[in-house]
């Protein structure tokens, strides 16, 4: 090959490369080796031929030369090369080095070539160890998930069976007590009569707790059957569920909004539906009868919304996110169970919708679900 092809080919190398002599002087070197390596003490980078390598290095001119012929032998060399840039440290840069034999001077010559190999195979190294690393801990955190997903399994059918068997020796304390309180009521005492009450209430509550756990069991276990549901009927549904309790304490509940085909499980929507209306007959304010709206809200057929609004107590917005765990009681003057939101949140979360909650003390509240049209 003609030599000035390959002079013209070692100084637009891409590697930074020197051409010493045998006692490290610097004959010749290209573009990228002045760019890289030329230190601040030197000016003008022509002045690079004809220095010591040595002034290129944080090491004296004898370990320079020593590092050199080792390496010439080795056939590559890590050699700290002079930081260009005050503050900085320097850094150990890795060499090929070949040895030439000049026929103009007639004495060996040295060859510096940058080893971008060398980084890159250990980069590459350290990236598939890494790479292994991360493999073998996203396949412990599979199995660790595997084993939490048993272990709530195991707790889901721990309180549906639990639950489920609870209701029957429940409803007989409950049956006792009724025909005690009706039977004797007259002739016990006031203090008896009194403890008869909180035993009752006790019941009811242990009765209450027992039917949303069960609920929530199913929430959470269940198969979900997914059929093409009109909110219409799914509302009118829920409102005949709640309409005893709406009706002893006088409240209204208004529907506005088109008609709405969602893709859901019938009896997991209602059950929504029902607890939020119960929700908010349980929490109305005193002071005034309780009214609850309800609105269909959408555009095209992307997403829809349903917002139910009460005029209740309401609860501090700080709870906004807090009243969706399980036993989580927002309001402690209202006798409950902390479960039925936590139910609501649960299955729309399993039917990928997003449930929300807003309120103001004393202003009412809202609860909101959105969902898309399929």
């Amino acid at each position: 090959m003609d030599e000035a092809v390959l002079g013209t080919a070692f100084l637009v190398s891409p590697y930074a490369s020197f051409i010493l002599d045998w006692q490290g002087v610097i004959l010749v070197c290209n573009r990228r080796a002045e760019r890289s390596y030329c230190p601040p003490s030197i000016q003008d980078t022509d002045d690079l031929r004809g220095a010591a390598f040595s002034e290129l290095t944080t090491l004296e001119s004898d370990e320079v030369l020593r590092l050199l012929r080792k390496g010439a032998a080795a056939g590559h060399a890590s050699i700290p090369m002079m930081p260009r840039a005050a503050g900085k440290q320097s850094e150990k840069a890795p060499f090929r080095i070949s040895l030439l034999r000049s026929s103009t001077r007639g004495e060996r010559l040295i060859l510096l070539t940058q080893d971008q190999l060398k980084p890159t195979a250990e980069a590459l190294t350290k990236m598939n160890l890494r790479r292994s690393e991360l493999l073998k801990e996203v396949h412990n955190l599979k199995d660790d998930n595997h084993r939490l997903h048993e272990i709530l399994l195991s707790m889901e059918a721990f309180a549906h069976a639990a639950s489920h068997d609870l209701r029957t020796p429940i409803n007989t304390l409950l049956g006792s007590l009724q025909f005690f309180g009706e039977r004797y009521n007259e002739n016990l005492p006031d203090t008896a009569q009194d403890f008869l009450k909180v035993m009752m209430r006790a019941a009811h509550q242990m009765e209450s707790l027992t039917a949303e756990l069960l609920d929530h069991s199913v929430s959470t276990s269940a198969q979900i059957q997914f059929q093409e549901v009109e909110m219409s009927t799914a509302l009118d549904e829920a409102c005949v569920d709640v309409q005893t309790e709406l009706e002893a304490c006088n409240g209204t509940i208004r529907i506005t909004g088109g008609n709405l085909l969602i893709h859901a499980d019938p009896a997991l929507l209602r059950l929504v539906l029902t607890n939020i209306l119960s929700n908010a007959i349980k929490f109305r304010a005193p002071s005034r009868a309780l009214e609850v709206d309800i609105e269909i809200q959408g555009s095209g057929k992307q997403y829809w919304s349903l917002s139910i609004k009460d005029n209740g107590v309401g609860f501090d917005p700080a709870e906004s996110t807090r009243i969706f765990l399980p036993f989580h009681r927002a309001n402690h003057d209202v006798e409950g169970t902390g479960i039925g939101l936590s139910t609501c949140a649960e299955i729309c979360r399993r039917h990928n919708w997003i449930f929300t909650a807003d309120s103001k003390p004393g202003d009412g509240a809202v609860f909101t679900v959105t969902f898309g049209i399929k």
